[in-house]
């Protein structure tokens, strides 16, 4: 089953840029997108290639990483959760 979600996504300049590049292109071929279309295609596309439980896994692994949670269940405050 697919649940919809809301992703806000920050480029940088260069990223950006070639975004607004292609939609410019887009625009001249006679489509009407908007940057933000260009980006969640982009997202969407990638992660369709991609097996979406493995990117979940290793973004729930990168968090844990982040956080510093022990093996016991504490975090870096000594206290478990």
């Amino acid at each position: 089953m697919n649940k919809p979600t809301t992703v806000a996504v920050t480029l940088d300049p260069e990223s950006y840029a070639i975004f607004k590049e292609a939609m410019t292109l887009a625009e001249s071929a006679g489509a009407k997108v908007t940057v933000g279309h260009l980006v969640q295609h982009y997202l969407h596309d990638e992660i369709r290639r991609q097996n979406p439980r493995k990117i979940a896994q290793r973004f729930l692994s990168s968090v844990v990483r982040q956080i510093k949670i022990s093996p016991s269940g504490e975090t870096p405050g000594g206290r478990p959760e």
